[in-house]
């Protein structure tokens, strides 16, 4: 593997966790009221999408990235949701 083909994995990970850190901060207003969260979620994602056009991340890896993430961050997700500090906001 060459060094370049590890900068982009780095860069598509770091994409996927900006992106998955925007969805729990969105759907966990615990700390931050309802519009503060979707503002935080907001700025975050707009930080993936600027990695993702300075950094020039490959779609096809992005996306497979993705996949991957989605298998992994759904537990942690899951886990986060139903703590119990979470169980009041949960319709």
């Amino acid at each position: 593997m060459t060094e370049t083909s590890r900068i982009t994995e780095n860069t598509a990970q770091t994409v996927v966790f900006l992106e998955t850190l925007a969805a729990l901060v969105e759907k966990s207003p615990v700390t931050y009221s309802a519009a503060a969260a979707k503002d935080l979620a907001a700025q975050v994602r707009g930080m993936a999408d600027a990695v993702t056009r300075d950094a020039r991340v490959d779609p096809g890896l992005l996306d497979v990235t993705r996949q991957y993430a989605a298998l992994d961050w759904h537990n942690e997700l899951v886990a986060v949701l139903f703590s119990p500090e979470h169980r009041p906001t949960m319709n």
